[in-house]
């Protein structure tokens, strides 16, 4: 029997998902996809757990109908700002008399990588290898069988709010979803969007969602840096709403429709009727004024995914650009001002469906998106589980996840 695997993409504004088989030659045929409005989540975290948890129980509902199986491997992003990233290192003697390096040895040092002193309530969510060392040489991607008194491996640890990712996970245990991972959000979206080549090159990518805009850095096919910030394409939706007097639901449609990242693009006479997204409003307004402010909410956000990039030395300094993602990566001229703000070449990152089989079109047309890189990169983490090895894997197993509740 064929192995059933489903992502689950919690946001701010929408769950997005995919259920796919494994087939015995690795490749996925996706079962169904959806996307739906979310509730009671603020930036990735619980806020309101009555509204969360109907809005997770109605996408249950909807899994149990295609599958009860459905529920068994479902794998889950994490997206908070209270995310944090730091380099760390472990140290081991090679065990052997013969100092032949054993798959024993690796496991102990990544054991005493991950032995980093927490903050308190923090939890290691990612401990993702970097690189070995053998007597002080690296660049090592497998010393096992290698000769060496000494083994060494950087990794980026990454911690998480550990309240917050428990809430998340009990929840979605009572409404009866078994979780199988749990992968920080612009890991999977990198996982989906980024080429080898890229990766190697150096490479910013950039996740922005409705509540949260999340980044990771590629450099050597090493992860130098990742983060996730506070602001997303919700904001500019609320500045609208502020700015121009008018509701939440006019103000999304008014910038899905009308809005543009570069206002100097816009012709200054273009005018926009206010009716036209929400009916009984006799006002007209500048095109312009709508690209203002979604410019400078865009510009604000670029500005500190900068300041992250200079913290690790990598301002202008990244040969392969930035690839943007996600739902907000959609707006009209986005990457001509991420071109301008970072100085650095960019493109829209559509999630890469190789290896997915999508017989229906519907399905098809829901996943070639950018709104949809975080889903298909869960599912491309969770179907690599068994060949990945467990001290190293990039992400953490619920069993293994809770033991560092505590520091």
């Amino acid at each position: 029997m064929s192995r059933i695997l489903t992502s689950l993409d919690i946001g701010s504004a929408c769950i997005k998902g995919i259920v796919a088989s494994e087939r015995k030659d690795g490749t996925l045929s996706v079962l169904s996809a959806f996307n739906q409005p979310s509730f009671g989540i603020r930036r990735g975290v619980i806020v309101d757990v009555e509204a969360a948890t109907s809005v997770l129980r109605d996408t249950v509902v909807d899994l149990m109908r295609l599958s009860k199986r459905a529920m068994s491997n479902v794998y889950v992003n994490v997206q908070s700002e209270h995310s944090r990233a730091r380099l760390s290192r472990g140290i081991a003697a090679v065990a052997r008399a013969d100092q032949v390096i054993q798959s024993d040895d690796v496991e102990h040092v990544m054991q005493a990588s991950r032995a980093v002193k927490l903050p308190p309530n923090y939890l290691v969510l990612h401990n993702i290898l970097r690189e070995y060392f053998v007597d002080d040489v690296g660049d090592i991607t497998d010393p096992v069988g290698m000769v060496g008194n000494r083994l060494e491996v950087s990794t980026l640890v990454l911690e998480a709010f550990a309240p917050n990712v428990h809430q998340l996970v009990k929840h979605l245990e009572r409404v009866g979803v078994r979780v199988g991972g749990l992968i920080f959000n612009p890991l999977a979206a990198a996982r989906a969007v980024l080429s080898k080549r890229q990766k190697d090159l150096g490479v910013l990518l950039i996740d922005i969602g409705h509540g949260t805009t999340s980044f990771t850095v590629y450099e050597e096919s090493k992860v130098l840096h990742t983060k996730s910030i506070p602001l997303g394409s919700g904001h500019i939706t609320n500045d609208l709403a502020i700015g121009l007097r008018i509701s939440i639901d006019a103000a999304e449609k008014l910038k899905k429709t009308y809005g543009y990242a570069l206002a100097r693009e816009i012709p200054r006479r273009e005018t926009v009727k206010l009716a036209e997204v929400e009916p009984g409003n006799a006002g007209e307004i500048p095109r312009r004024f709508i690209a203002e402010i979604t410019e400078v909410r865009l510009a604000e956000i670029l500005e500190l995914v900068e300041a992250e990039l200079k913290s690790i030395g990598r301002a202008v300094q990244l040969p392969g650009g930035v690839v943007v993602t996600g739902g907000g990566s959609k707006l009209p001229g986005l990457t001509d001002l991420v071109k301008q703000e970072l100085k650095l070449a960019a493109q829209i990152g559509f999630p890469n469906l190789a290896g997915l089989e999508v017989t229906n079109p519907a399905h098809q047309e829901l996943i070639d998106d950018p709104g949809f890189a975080v889903a298909v990169g869960l599912l491309q983490w969770g179907a690599t589980e068994d060949g990945m090895p467990a001290p190293s894997g990039g992400f953490s197993k619920l069993k293994r996840l809770f033991q560092n509740l505590m520091p």
